[in-house]
């Protein structure tokens, strides 16, 4: 029976009127349900709305599936209505009756009542929930293990709410209840796990609070650790009884990782205890694992709690490997984990063999086996935890990691049996993943001549055999992994025999995983082939490999097609007279491609880097320009008309942005003059499209600039010679630079702007109205707050101030910003404020350049310039997270602009003094590394400007500046030569008082007085 309410709200509500609606909601017929909400939500605004779900959800008589709707429809208000209720009687008495629903004596009610607990927590606790805390303190010391339960799952959340000002108050009251809860064995593994979570949430609170306060460590945690890291240990090594004991001994891992990535000194002897504890666990149960997961096809994947955490032996492993990992991060572990690295290995392959169940999965969906055998797969199993280990161990361990693999490959072969026989071909695939991903490190390794390994005997003992079983994910790993050692392969003869297993894998009908494979190894191949005379041994198999790589493509979708494209854009550098030769069919295919495809980002760039591989081949830029570039047009001027699916306005601008991105890839591969198509119909459009766009489109006014700016670059004078309905090509650039600096038009849109107003100002010399250009550019400028676009627009200026000091410095000293302040104070200022955060190399040194002129002009007369004050506020990167000094918190210290622009150069220096002593000393080496004392770990300050130099430029290097003089000046010679001048100035002394400690370290270097 169901019941209908009226739209006219009762002067009172009952449990009566709420109930039959729960109950309809929970109806099958979607009709009967939307009818149902929509009475709910007429009832929402009552008072009596709140305390209705509450009374339902701690019923015990209700049916549960009435109770926990009742619970979501609670949790759903107190997330969107509790903040801004206006019923405060009705949230009183929610929160004085709710908490004795976390002692339900159902599992799922209890995780009911805790979220809305949680959610109404989130908004009260604590000012307007004061009592909160001390209740559930007082239902965790009944000791009744459902109370217990329900605590624990609002804590866990709660924990993470919890302020740096509230842990002292907290924390003594709480740890001694939660040590006694994880250590008492009548409460469950469940409740336990939770235990250690919470603790994990405060071990991250109190060490970050360390930072400041620098007793927190040591007088909310040390005193606790060492015996709760005793019981984590034990519990690790119990037996497993039932299935949810793995979800406690995956948090007791957890923990210890954690531990040890946060106090790697006071773990020390932990992990001593802990290793061979998990050690055990990982080789008593490889075998289980192979027998009971590896090798069963009715194995059914773990299940997972109620948090949709797993709690099979699969997330236990992989919190071990995760323990393992965090120990090589750390050099105090690292020779712990070199003794048993052998050992290691041999298991983690073991770990690596291929499930029944994961290969049916594959069978059934290729793409499926693409995404799980990436190595950034997102997907975890055993095997890609495995995978994900092995490289992390590859990287820190090097030479000791590839001896170690040898060893664990030569003892899982000898010991295998014949491949032909039952499960053995999973272990041969197994020491060919191990292969494939440790292949870089390998590969150096043998470059260098630090281990001694015999690929040939390799090669015959398991992939020769390999290639010859009906095994086709053996098969298709062997052919890529082979394919990154080409260059080892022992002889003609095996060499051939990759070749001809690769063709034949690329032809229709081959099982997916093998020409995954193939098209893998076509790839690495070609990566690996990168010198001439090299790339003719591929010569003749290309004639296969191409044409097949683009029949497969014209019949594949999603992470396959992308697969294909990768392998066909690196093989068309190998024999492009085979695409030249049928250009016009090629080119035609792949631009078809890129209209089916057209809403798929991921795929369309794909096929982008295919054909701009193509218009590197002189031969098909004519094929290019008539047969892609007008259905590229097409799409700018219609794009909803090229495509086959419906797309949202976002999609449009998608597409058209990497429409605009190709073309100006295809005109900068162009050599001058350029063909008409490019001046007279891209030009054009480009220009309508992007002066056309609203005001938030930054997308395309980045693009569509850049556009432009290749056309000027490489056709000026056929630009300035075009006339487009009346208007000169000159008109139409000036009306998109007006547009790009517009004030309203977001500052992001104005990103290239500063390139394009460069490259206007190199062509076209004294026939531009400078002028009026460079004070849209200043007006532009006072409107952006983004150091990246600030940049931009100030390396205009900066270009100027090194072509004519003089004549930059008195045309801005004649302009004014809207808000009235000098042209020139204004520049000198923002350019002082975030040179320190610039980016890419070109830029830094014309700006450094600049500098090196502007301060003799600022010392040499006594210039209202050199009054100007601007801030010394020091910015600093502590613990990843950009913080100011403590005296810039309470007001930035001001100084003269001549101080901070000798500041900023010698910060300069040191950074240029930092790039060499990294060249001169290259990397340290892994055995080195190792033998180096360990030394106390303390929080490290990272400046802006380091961190600018460490990230470096996004972009490519600019086209439009290579051929500038600026390029060829050595920084560390100039800035060397600058400063010992510098120093026999009469104001050098007084400018080194200003200096950093770390400044003075930096100058010292040059040997000069003063410093």
């Amino acid at each position: 029976q169901h019941y209908y309410i009226t739209n006219n709200l009762s002067s009172s509500m009952s449990v009566e009127q709420i109930a039959p609606l729960i109950s309809q909601a929970l109806s099958a017929n979607k009709s009967e349900q939307d009818a149902a909400q929509e009475q709910l939500n007429v009832f929402k605004p009552h008072p009596d709305y709140a305390t209705s779900l509450l009374s339902i959800l701690l019923r015990q008589d209700a049916p549960l599936s009435v109770r926990q709707m009742a619970g979501v429809l609670l949790k759903q208000f107190a997330d969107s209505s509790w903040q801004d209720c206006p019923h405060t009687a009705t949230k009183e008495v929610v929160k004085n009756n709710i908490l004795p629903g976390l002692g339900d004596s159902l599992s799922k009610i209890r995780s009911s009542v805790a979220a809305v607990v949680s959610e109404i927590a989130c908004v009260d606790f604590p000012d307007n929930w004061t009592g909160l805390f001390d209740q559930l303190l007082s239902m965790m010391g009944t000791g009744d293990p459902n109370q217990v339960h329900g605590v624990m799952k609002v804590l866990s959340e709660l924990a993470s709410d919890i302020t740096d000002s509230q842990v002292y108050t907290v924390a003594p009251v709480l740890f001694p209840r939660l040590i006694q809860l994880f250590q008492t064995e009548t409460f469950g593994p469940a409740t336990r796990a939770r235990v250690l979570s919470i603790f994990g949430v405060f071990t991250t609170l109190i060490s970050h609070m360390d930072t400041v306060d620098h007793a927190a460590n040591e007088n909310l945690l040390f005193p606790i650790l060492p015996g709760l890291v005793d019981t984590t240990i034990s519990l690790i090594g119990a037996t497993v009884s039932v299935r949810q004991d793995y979800k406690l001994q995956t948090e007791c891992v957890n923990f210890l990782s954690k531990l040890v990535q946060t106090f790697p000194k006071q773990m020390g002897d932990k992990v001593s205890s802990a290793l061979p504890v998990l050690w055990t666990l990982l080789t008593k149960n490889a075998e289980n694992h192979i027998t009971t997961v590896v090798n069963n096809p009715d194995y059914v994947e773990d299940d997972v709690d109620s948090d949709g955490s797993e709690m099979g032996f699969g997330s236990l492993v992989q919190a071990i490997f995760e323990f393992i990992q965090a120990l090589t991060e750390r050099k105090k572990y690292k020779a712990m984990i070199r003794k048993v690295l052998p050992d290691v290995l041999f298991y983690l392959i073991t770990y690596l063999s291929i499930p029944e169940y994961q290969m049916e999965l594959w069978n059934e969906d290729p793409e499926k086996y693409v995404e799980d055998d990436d190595e950034d797969s997102m997907n975890y199993t055993v095997r890609t935890g495995a995978m994900e280990l092995l490289m992390d161990l590859a990287t820190e361990l090097k030479t000791s990691y590839v001896e170690a693999l040898m060893n664990a490959i030569t003892r899982h072969i000898s010991s295998c049996g014949n491949i032909a026989e039952g499960y053995n071909w999973k272990l041969y695939e197994a020491c060919a993943t191990a292969m494939n991903i440790s292949g870089d490190v390998v590969e150096e390794c043998l470059e260098a001549k630090k281990v001694d390994f015999n690929f040939g005997a390799f090669y015959n003992t398991v992939v020769l055999p390999g290639l010859n079983v009906d095994k086709p994910y053996l098969r298709g790993r062997l052919i890529w992994m082979t394919g990154s050692y080409i260059k080892r392969l022992p002889s003609e003869e095996s060499l051939n025999t990759l070749l001809e297993h690769t063709c034949s894998a690329l032809k229709p009908g081959t099982p997916a995983a093998v020409m995954i494979g193939a098209m893998k190894g076509v790839y690495a191949m070609c990566a690996e082939l990168t010198e001439p005379e090299e790339k003719l041994v591929l010569h003749k198999s290309m004639e296969l490999i191409i044409p097949s790589l683009f029949d497969l493509a014209g019949n594949m979708e999603g992470d396959l097609l992308m697969l294909c494209l990768d392998a066909l854009r690196v093989s068309v550098g190998f024999r492009p007279d085979i695409v030249a030769v049928e250009a016009d069919k090629v080119n035609t295919f792949l631009v078809e491609l890129f209209v089916k495809h057209a809403s798929d980002t991921f795929v369309v760039s794909q096929v982008n880097d295919v054909l701009i591989t193509l218009a590197e081949i002189p031969e098909c830029r004519g094929s290019i320009q008539n047969n892609v570039v007008p259905v590229l047009l097409q799409i700018l001027r219609s794009p909803t008309a090229t495509s086959p699916k419906k797309q949202s306005e976002e999609d449009e601008e998608d597409m058209r942005t990497e429409v605009l991105d190709l073309l100006t890839t295809f005109i900068r591969k162009t050599p001058p003059p350029l063909p008409d198509v490019y001046i007279k119909e891209v030009f054009p459009a480009a220009m309508a499209l992007t002066i056309g766009c609203v005001k938030d489109s930054t997308a395309i006014l980045q693009s569509g600039g850049e556009c432009v700016r290749a056309c000027l670059a490489l056709g000026f004078q056929q630009v300035t010679a075009l006339t487009i309905n009346g208007i000169t090509g000159m008109e139409y650039t000036m009306q998109l630079i007006a547009k790009m600096l517009d004030p309203e038009m977001s500052e992001y849109g104005a990103l290239y702007s500063g390139r394009l107003v460069s490259s206007l100002i190199k062509h076209a010399g004294a026939a531009l109205n400078i002028n009026q250009i460079l004070q849209a550019v200043l007006n532009k400028l006072t409107k952006c707050e983004s150091p990246t676009i600030q940049q931009s627009l100030l390396v205009v200026f900066i270009k100027l101030f090194n072509h004519d000091l003089e004549g930059s410095m008195s045309f801005l000293q004649s302009i004014n910003t809207p808000t009235g302040e000098n042209g020139l104070v204004f520049v000198l200022k923002s350019w002082c404020e975030i040179q320190e955060m610039f980016t890419g190399e070109y830029e830094t040194k014309v700006a450094v350049i600049a500098l090196t002129k502007f301060l003799p002009h600022l010392l040499a007369q006594d210039s209202p310039l050199s009054h100007i004050m601007v801030s010394d506020e020091e910015i600093s990167l502590e613990g990843g997270r950009i913080t100011r000094s403590t005296k810039a918190q309470q007001g930035p210290t001001m100084i003269p602009i001549t101080v901070k622009i000798f500041k900023i150069l010698v910060q300069e220096f040191g950074n240029v003094l930092e790039e060499l002593e990294a060249e001169r000393n290259g990397d340290i080496s892994d055995e080195e590394d190792d033998e180096e004392e360990e030394e106390d770990v303390e929080t490290q300050f990272v400046s802006i400007a380091q961190l600018a130099h460490m990230l470096g430029d996004d972009d490519d290097e600019d086209e439009d500046t290579k051929d500038d003089p600026l390029n060829e000046v050595d920084l560390h010679s100039h800035l060397q030569q600058f400063l010992t001048q510098l120093s026999t100035h009469n104001t050098y002394n007084q400018l080194c008082l200003a200096l950093t400690e770390n400044e003075r370290t930096v100058l010292s270097s040059l040997q000069v007085s003063g410093s």
